[in-house]
């Protein structure tokens, strides 16, 4: 609590938990931001929110928390289950009076059935480009960007500069980044010839 409250004095904080009860007093030690990163609870943790006029971010999945095994739509286009995926939650988010939520599609989780790095890979991509297709939600998006050691081997670093141009294109509205000044340099220069 000490760190939230110090924090919270002086930028936006963000607190990921799955219990009840952590979610109450960081809200109350100033925390603005729940990031829900699994199920279990989530009605509860909602409805603190809305208590606390706390932004959510609503992750994909359907595990109680994230540490358990889940898939992600087994097909070539996973924006339908995406859509049909967060319409329900958004709705019930909205019934229990949260009216600030940010969708996360989860490409930084652990999935089941993307074992295989590229096809890892080509799924992160699919949701990357087509992030637009969220829209009709009308949501801001959070994409966390992957570095696919299998491709970049000892250049990952340089992979989310590589996935946050596609992100960009793609219609994200916020990106989860570790490599701040790579990003924000790849990000500027992409505004600069006007790509979007």
């Amino acid at each position: 609590m000490p760190a939230v409250e110090g924090l919270a004095e002086h930028a936006i904080v963000s607190v990921e938990t799955y219990e009840p009860r952590v979610v109450k007093a960081c809200l109350a030690a100033g925390a603005g931001i729940l990031n829900m990163t699994g199920r279990e609870h989530e009605d509860e943790m909602l409805t603190l929110a809305a208590e606390h006029e706390a932004a959510v971010v609503m992750c994909f999945g359907d595990a109680a928390n994230v540490r358990e095994p889940t898939d992600v739509p087994p097909d070539g286009d996973p924006m339908p289950v995406l859509l049909e995926h967060f319409a329900v939650r958004l709705e019930r988010a909205r019934e229990l009076g949260v009216d600030r939520v940010v969708i996360d599609p989860g490409m930084g989780f652990h999935y089941g059935n993307l074992l295989d790095p590229l096809e890892r890979s080509r799924h992160q991509t699919r949701v990357l480009t087509q992030t637009f297709r969220l829209r009709p939600l009308g949501v801001p998006v959070c994409n966390v960007l992957p570095h696919t050691y299998d491709l970049f081997g000892d250049e990952f670093r340089k992979a989310e500069g590589f996935y946050g141009v596609l992100a960009a294109l793609g219609g994200a509205h916020l990106l989860r980044i570790h490599e701040v000044p790579h990003l924000r340099v790849v990000l500027n220069a992409l505004r600069a010839p006007e790509v979007r």
